[in-house]
């Protein structure tokens, strides 16, 4: 199981961005978060960026699915439906659960999860 953001496990961070223009202030070997935005996920492709997207529901994970993304982090309500679509449909990307409670390790790791995000896994 993935574990990004805990204290105790060393990490590569996720810079979430809002625009394009922002790739400009990352990292060259970043990978880079946002919320849907199929435009911005298509130039990350068309660039070689690898990205992570934050979905609310199927019809973004499915979408994101298309369009490349190397990782969906969602919330603990849609992530059980999120991770038996992605094995159902082998996705190469990894389902992450966004979390700032240790006890969700025990829970995504039960639940076969591919991995959990915290907080402090994410550079504003």
């Amino acid at each position: 199981m993935i574990i990004l953001g805990h204290s105790l496990i060393p990490y590569t961070p996720f810079y979430r961005i809002a625009a394009q223009e922002a790739l400009s202030h990352t990292p060259s070997n970043a990978i880079v978060l946002f919320e849907f935005d199929a435009p911005l996920a298509s130039y990350c492709f068309a660039q070689n960026v690898p990205f992570a997207m934050n979905v609310k529901n199927i019809q973004e994970l499915m979408l994101g699915h298309a369009l490349h993304a190397s990782y969906f982090v969602v919330g603990k309500a849609l992530v059980l439906q999120a991770q038996k679509i992605a094995d159902d449909y082998l996705f190469d990307a990894k389902i992450l659960l966004t979390s700032s409670d240790d006890n969700d390790i025990e829970f995504a790791a039960l639940h076969g999860i591919d991995g959990i995000l915290f907080a402090d896994g994410i550079r504003e």
